[in-house]
């Protein structure tokens, strides 16, 4: 899955499946629109039909990079690639038409990516905030890098969940790979470097063993409603 994307990437509990499959909507809100659009997406992913193994969220995205203008994203994630597709097609018919036509004029741009997470930890401590860090990863190098971080999580021990996995759909400019991280609180975001000296040392470590990741953008989102 985009986004780590995520993400700004929310990810329920779903048990402790390795992967996660992802579909995310960014847009970007024409100003003094933002509660108009936040009571459409209420409205209608609010009342969707969805299997259990589906969960949807609404994320503002108030950090981000220079040329990143969305400003809010809904992320639909699933451990079933099958569940995920079956609920994207399923977003059509009159109510649709109606949220998609009252969505008209209040943003300025729309655009959607998806991704599978292919290593995780602390699926139990997702937080309502959420940082995605993205590379530009050679294909070759995919499973070298999701390795790097695995390394990486037996000597840096997040506060929150944090992922890596890959952008499949969607992504522009070489984006390949994302490391996804969660926190409870902007404080914990704000403090969520290394704690010590051996979890800086693995961090090191870990950069230098992807040096043929080319890091692209950082992005942080903050949940608005999930469903």
């Amino acid at each position: 899955m985009k986004k780590l994307l995520l993400i700004f990437i929310t990810i329920p509990f779903f048990g402790f499946s390795q992967q996660l499959y992802w579909y995310d909507v960014f847009f970007e809100v024409e100003a003094g629109n933002g509660k108009t659009v936040t009571t459409l997406v209420d409205n209608y992913y609010s009342t969707v039909e969805r299997t259990s193994d589906i969960a949807v969220s609404f994320s503002s995205i108030p950090l981000k990079g220079e040329g990143f203008n969305a400003t809010h994203m809904i992320s639909m994630f699933s451990p079933s690639p099958e569940s995920l597709a079956d609920f994207r097609n399923s977003l059509k018919g009159e109510q649709w038409d109606l949220y998609t036509s009252g969505m008209r004029g209040k943003i300025k741009s729309i655009r959607a990516e998806a991704g599978n997470v292919l290593s995780h930890v602390n699926l139990d401590k997702v937080g309502p905030i959420g940082q995605a860090w993205i590379f530009k990863v050679h294909s070759k190098d995919t499973g070298k890098f999701v390795a790097a971080f695995s390394k990486l999580m037996k000597t840096f021990k997040p506060n929150g969940f944090a992922a890596v996995g890959q952008l499949t759909h969607g992504s522009s400019n070489g984006e390949s790979m994302f490391i996804y991280a969660t926190s409870s609180n902007l404080s914990e975001a704000f403090a969520g470097g290394p704690k010590n000296k051996k979890e800086a040392d693995a961090m090191q470590t870990f950069f230098d063993e992807t040096a043929f990741a080319e890091f692209s953008q950082t992005n942080t989102r903050v949940q608005i409603s999930q469903y």
